[in-house]
């Protein structure tokens, strides 16, 4: 339970209300109590201000209050993040500390901070460092990996040899770190393995969804930089580089040795070839296939990629061209006629 002035202050916002509610956690509008506090960023569910039962309501600035006087407000600069800073009160993260199960399988070579927590059935591997960080259980870690302070890797997750978490990490059940980048070479009919001998690397603050293949590369590195998020089922390739403070949502595809910018944002199930560059601060929508180097920044759509705002166009015309095709058929027409005379 927290007063609701000192959670304004810790959110960012400007308080509009009674000045002794006490808030005890977070709710939707629909859901909430007299003791939660909700949010409201998206207009379509502005119905829900005049019924809920929320203490009290985190908005915009732009939002008018002015036909809810009866209401308690928190106004922010961006009501999405003043929600997502009141969660983080309520709702810590899941770093557990001081434990490590008599379960676990871990070499003598591994140096595992006192403050680690190393939950039941996880393997660890000859001469792997952990700093204060929670491995949750059934968690597989390879040789020679390293994971810094304040990571949380979850259950089945699976790190193989000589991988780099730096710190804060967040990855998700079901990824995997440092598989075997898909490289053959074909030699009279017959794919011949290449040797993965890189590593991968992940920088600070990154958050790894869940059921994601991350490969090491052929040599040198793949390396997540920091403050990158990557979404469930994303598929990077050995050798690519992810620049910091982007976003990959699910079903992306990243080929091999492609570099992808800094805050770059790639919409669901987009693919990108390999050996390629895209710039800084470009948006690429959902579906969209990338082909060829992307030089300036902007959003982009489609398969091959173009400009959005021409994408959107061409878009438009698509359920159209059957009539055109027709009006052209006769136009096509008069015109043979015309000749004919």
């Amino acid at each position: 339970m927290i007063g609701v002035q000192e959670l304004v202050q810790i959110i960012n916002g400007q308080y509009l209300g009674k000045s002794d509610i006490d808030i005890d956690g977070v709710a939707s509008l629909n859901r909430a109590d007299e003791h939660k506090i909700s949010f409201l960023s998206n207009k379509k569910y502005t119905k829900y201000i005049s019924t809920t039962r929320a203490g009290c309501i985190i908005v915009d600035q732009a939002f008018d209050i002015s036909a809810y006087n009866y209401k308690n407000f928190v106004v922010c600069k961006d009501a999405y993040l003043g929600f997502a800073l009141a969660l983080s009160y309520f709702y810590k993260n899941q770093l557990k500390s001081n434990f490590k199960s008599h379960k676990a399988s871990i070499d003598k070579t591994a140096q595992i901070s006192e403050e680690a927590y190393i939950g039941d059935f996880t393997y660890i591997a000859e001469n792997v460092k952990i700093g204060h960080s929670s491995i949750m259980p059934m968690v597989y870690i390879g040789e020679n990996t390293i994971i810094k302070d304040n990571c949380i890797i979850y259950p089945n997750v699976t790190i193989r040899e000589n991988v780099e978490i730096g710190n804060n990490v967040i990855i998700h059940s079901g990824s995997v770190i440092g598989s075997d980048g898909f490289g053959y070479v074909n030699n009279n009919g017959k794919h011949y393995k290449i040797p993965q001998v890189g590593k991968v690397i992940i920088e600070d603050d990154v958050e790894i969804g869940s059921n994601t293949s991350i490969d090491r590369a052929t040599l040198d590195e793949t390396i997540i930089k920091k403050g990158s998020k990557i979404d469930n089922l994303v598929q990077i390739a050995h050798n690519v580089e992810i620049g910091e403070n982007s976003i990959l949502v699910s079903q992306c595809g990243i080929s091999g040795s492609t570099k992808i910018g800094n805050n770059v944002i790639l919409a669901g199930q987009v693919g990108i070839a390999g050996h390629l560059k895209i710039a800084d601060n470009t948006i690429i929508t959902a579906k969209s296939g990338v082909g060829t180097n992307i030089k300036k920044s902007g959003i982009y759509s489609g398969i091959p990629v173009y400009d959005h705002a021409k994408w959107l166009k061409s878009s438009a015309t698509m359920p159209r061209l059957p009539e055109l095709y027709r009006k052209i058929q006769e136009l096509e027409n008069r015109i043979k006629e015309l000749e004919k005379k």
